[in-house]
């Protein structure tokens, strides 16, 4: 499996900057599925396992946007005349880290106790990978829930009701049970901005 690109930043001990690799960095680059808004993820770390990662956000970098003048060159001259020329155009995606993942197939929820490295590349998980990492007994695992509805972000609740969402696919045996912490999320979010119950 191809990465869809590396760690290039954190922000803090559970959020990392992850940038998308682009057509010329790696032969087969990511389409814009693979690395969507509540995306899992995985990133290999030192000490073996891989740290387990759900997408929050995305952020464009384009630097010709606000420059006074046009270029010499156009990006088709660019590409034929100057094939080394980087672009500078760029795709970054929030992560925030949610848990790990051993080769035996533990599964740990919650806040990693150690971090990745700059440069580690990003993978993004198949559906076996991510219905490993929820599985619990009697029905699907989602202690890091309250991680990331702490974290304040308006993103949050949506975030989350996506990945029940995408929990109900995988696990279609638990829908009712996830249907009504989906109701719950779905609630929250229309009567926390009012004032109402946290």
């Amino acid at each position: 499996m191809s990465p869809i690109g590396k760690i290039v930043k954190s922000n803090s001990h559970t959020d990392y900057v992850c940038q998308i690799y682009t057509a010329g960095e790696v032969a087969d680059p990511p389409k814009p599925v693979d690395y969507a808004f509540s995306t899992f993820v995985s990133i290999p770390m030192n000490e073996g396992g891989s740290l387990v990662g759900l997408i929050y956000d995305t952020v464009l970098l384009n630097p010709d946007f606000g420059r006074l003048g046009p270029r010499l060159s156009s990006e088709v001259d660019l590409a034929i005349f100057s094939p080394d020329y980087l672009n500078e155009k760029l795709t970054l995606v929030g992560i925030a880290a949610v848990g790990t993942m051993r080769e035996t197939g533990d599964t740990v929820q919650g806040v990693p106790p150690v971090t990745v490295n700059s440069d580690t590349f990003v993978y993004k998980m198949s559906d076996e990978e991510t219905r490993a990492f929820h599985a619990g007994n009697p029905g699907p695992n989602l202690s890091y829930a309250s991680l990331l509805l702490a974290q304040g972000s308006p993103l949050s609740p949506y975030l989350l009701r996506r990945v029940i969402g995408r929990l109900i696919e995988l696990f279609p045996s638990k829908t009712a049970l996830l249907s009504v912490l989906q109701t719950d999320l779905i609630w929250k979010s229309q009567v926390t901005p009012y004032g109402g119950l946290q």
